[in-house]
């Protein structure tokens, strides 16, 4: 079976792209919404408070440290409670300021999402399915046949951003700057859908749809 990857940076209308595709008959597996069950799992929370850190720590990493066998965010008796929507704004305010934590909790949830693509693609019939994934480095020659980059200016993605989720401008740079471009991915095997604001993409998501299919 055909794996086709979809990867774009923050605000450029991937999971827009995505839904065209399902409306053309294709499965599509969203990896951001299967890592957002990964933190449901009581395992997996362990996990991640362990990668984080726990409270009262030094003024260097205000994780290290811990009371009562609970593990605390950044500010001192605040706790990541994963029945809070909090939790993600407190994950957040570690991972993009400190680089091990990052690649450690990304490797912990990749390993998740992709353990849950193994099972859900063996469940699948299709000419081809498609993967979306906002980080393109997840998707190499060896996992993927095809890859498709949604593109957009940054004026046009930051005001979709903060529209939608009201995020800030230091906010949507932090997330931006995490998001490459996937250069190892062979060109020709490499398709790009420019989605900025008034211009119609349908015609190109068509056009890669009958490639796929032929």
């Amino acid at each position: 079976m055909v794996v086709v990857g979809l990867t774009g940076n923050i605000g450029s209308g991937k999971s827009t792209v995505a839904k065209a595709f399902v409306a053309l008959g294709i499965p599509v597996f969203n990896s951001d919404d299967e890592a957002k069950k990964a933190y449901a799992i009581p395992s997996i929370q362990n996990e991640v408070i362990e990668i984080l850190g726990s409270p009262k720590g030094s003024a260097e990493d205000p994780w290290e440290g811990s009371q009562k066998g609970l593990k605390e965010g950044p500010s001192e008796g605040d706790y990541l409670d994963f029945s809070k929507d909090s939790w993600k704004s407190k994950i957040a305010s570690i991972i993009f300021s400190n680089v091990e934590k990052r690649l450690r909790l990304e490797k912990l949830i990749h390993n998740f999402v992709q353990n849950e693509f193994i099972s859900w693609k063996a469940k699948q019939n299709a000419k081809y399915i498609i993967r979306e994934a906002a980080l393109a480095d997840s998707f190499q020659p060896e996992n993927c046949d095809w890859l498709i980059e949604v593109n957009a200016n940054r004026e046009t993605r930051l005001q979709r951003v903060i529209l939608r989720s009201r995020l800030t401008e230091e906010e949507f740079n932090k997330r931006d700057s995490l998001q490459k471009t996937n250069g190892a991915f062979p060109s020709e095997r490499k398709f790009q859908i420019e989605n900025n604001e008034n211009r119609n993409i349908l015609s190109e998501i068509l056009e890669i749809h009958r490639k796929l299919i032929s």
